[in-house]
């Protein structure tokens, strides 16, 4: 949504009528910002939208109509470019993974300083994130976290399983593999079966297209006829 002017307009969403005059009240102090309008709940913003025409939205994740992200989930329906900042009291490394999958702007905790605040409502109107230190970690904590089980799924072959897998791709027999490698048709049983295990596949087939999708292998084109 673009910015309708040099004055930042803010939407306050919260079912706290306390939590809503304290964010008025910070916010109404700032020359280049304006609270448009205050809200409880989520239910009818896509029709006040329009006539608030809000920048940035300060969005609670607990309301009366919406638990969680559903509030969040409901407004991007809504206005998918529509700039929100998060604004609650849950810091549980699952609500802030869940919200920023759906594409949030900022994350800021209750409680948060006037100058935080004001800052985040500036800094998300110019296009940038901001994010409370405590929920960046979590952020960065659940990157690592994910970063690590990539890696971990990543399957490493050798040298021979690797042959052993091109030559099962191009549709030779265990025995056609095992006079090409000059190797013993029992150890490319073996070596077939170490390639099942570590591919968690029920067959040679099901073993050559996980080892394709992995990058692996590549398929020549008579072998993908």
């Amino acid at each position: 949504m673009e910015s309708t002017g040099s004055v930042i307009r803010v939407l306050v969403v919260d079912d706290h009528p306390v939590v809503r005059f304290g964010l008025k009240q910070m916010l109404a102090s700032e020359d280049d910002i304006k609270v448009v309008g205050e809200l409880d709940s989520v239910q009818s913003i896509g029709e006040l939208l329009p006539d608030l025409r809000p920048d940035v939205v300060l969005l609670d994740l607990e309301l009366g109509d919406a638990h969680g992200v559903d509030a969040l989930r409901r407004v991007r329906e809504e206005a998918p470019d529509l700039h929100i900042i998060i604004y609650t009291s849950h810091s549980e490394e699952e609500r802030i993974i869940q919200a920023a999958e759906l594409g949030v702007d900022g994350y800021l905790l209750k409680g948060s300083r006037k100058e935080q605040i004001v800052s985040a409502v500036r800094t998300v109107h110019e296009g940038g994130t901001a994010l409370e230190s405590s929920v960046a970690a979590k952020l960065m904590h659940h990157m690592n976290k994910r970063c690590a089980k990539d890696e971990q799924q990543v399957v490493h072959f050798s040298k021979r399983e690797t042959q052993v897998l091109k030559l099962a791709a191009a549709g030779k027999t265990n025995r056609d593999i095992g006079k090409s490698l000059f190797i013993s048709e029992s150890t490319v049983k073996f070596h077939m079966h170490a390639i099942l295990n570590k591919l968690n596949a029920g067959n040679r087939t099901e073993a050559v297209s996980i080892a394709v999708q992995q990058g692996v292998i590549t398929l020549a084109p008579e072998d993908q006829g």
